[in-house]
């Protein structure tokens, strides 16, 4: 998933940071993706590092920085601790991050001198990290960003300047927990809580919890079934691979298409995530009646209905009286024949 985070600082001046983040795509070390961070004339590939990692081992990342404009442009780069902002899975950076050595991505990651690339002209970068011997096992998070500005205004230190961020998510060896919860499963229309509804699509939400020390990428499942017990559809969240951080919740929506649906159906949500296969699952139940069409169908029929019960009324009617007509009429005869 890309997701975008702005925010400014003063510094003789003003700093527009963008960054466009794939957050939470999987991605060996040192592999490239045709997809780039890039903000302002700066590109930078790959958008997320993820590295599993050994307390006290020494790891280099390879990055690609692009200067796409039509100038040469002077590069610095900063390293700030993140961590999940609400359940929608965006970064939140840690600017005053008092996080210990033991647990900062910021402490680990080395300083890279400032550099300069002409214009529409591509630099490898080398970041060196440095684990701690005594970090802290499980997960730690970290974004790695190149700010850069034109070089006449680089010597002022004024000038609007644009900062690009690169993803980086460490996994230390250790005693790692990974474990989640399925904090609520429901479905909803229009974001509100609801089982009935009138017609398709219905929306699902699924939040997954993860109490573990460890992001996962949990494997998000929903089979429908009828009220017959027959499959009806079956649908996939999280076809992304998005991450859970570690003490947060992340939601995932997904929903039918707007195939005819009608009647109960039973919603069994079945959700895979870690490394040995683990399995949380879930049901609700939800009702689609169309319940205008319905009220149209009841109306139509007891219309039907009323206007065949007059008629057969009058139909009953008209023979009654036929019969009444030639009783009378026999009776009369019956009398003539006597006189």
């Amino acid at each position: 998933m890309t997701n975008i985070m702005k925010f400014t600082k003063n510094s003789l001046g003003l700093a527009a940071v963008t960054f466009s983040i794939g957050l939470f795509c999987s991605m060996p070390v040192n592999a490239q993706t045709s997809s780039a961070n890039s903000a302002q004339g700066i590109e930078v590939s790959p958008a997320t590092v993820e590295l599993n990692a050994k307390p006290g081992g020494t790891y280099n990342v390879s990055l690609h920085i692009r200067n796409v404009t039509s100038s040469s442009m002077v590069y610095t780069s900063a390293v700030q601790d993140f961590n999940s902002s609400g359940e929608s899975g965006s970064p939140h950076i840690i600017l005053d991050s008092k996080l210990p050595v033991t647990a900062s991505v910021k402490t680990w990651v080395g300083m890279i001198p400032k550099f300069t690339i002409g214009a529409q002209q591509q630099q490898e970068i080398n970041a060196q990290i440095i684990v701690p011997s005594n970090a802290e096992p499980g997960g730690h998070y970290g974004v790695l960003t190149f700010s850069g500005t034109a070089p006449q205004l680089n010597s002022t230190g004024v000038g609007l300047s644009a900062s690009v961020g690169v993803l980086m998510l460490m996994r230390v060896d250790g005693a790692i927990t990974e474990k989640a919860d399925v904090a609520s499963f429901y479905t909803a229309n229009n974001d509100k809580q609801t089982s009935f509804f009138e017609a398709s699509p219905v929306s699902f939400v699924t939040r997954i919890k993860n109490t573990g020390n460890i992001h996962i990428k949990p494997s998000v499942n929903i089979e429908i079934r009828d009220m017959f017990g027959g499959i009806a559809k079956t649908l996939k969240a999280n076809e992304s691979n998005a991450n859970v951080l570690p003490n947060s919740i992340r939601k995932f929506d997904t929903k039918t298409d707007n195939s005819w649906m009608f009647g109960m159906y039973t919603a069994n949500l079945s959700v895979g995530y870690g490394t040995n296969g683990q399995a949380i699952t879930n049901s609700i139940t939800f009702w689609v009646i169309p319940y205008k069409l319905v009220l149209a169908g009841l109306f139509v029929l007891s219309t039907i209905i009323y206007i065949f019960s007059r008629l057969l009324r009058t139909y009953n009617k008209r023979i009654i009286q036929k019969s009444k007509h030639e009783e009378a009429n026999k009776n009369k005869k019956n009398s003539n024949k006597k006189d």
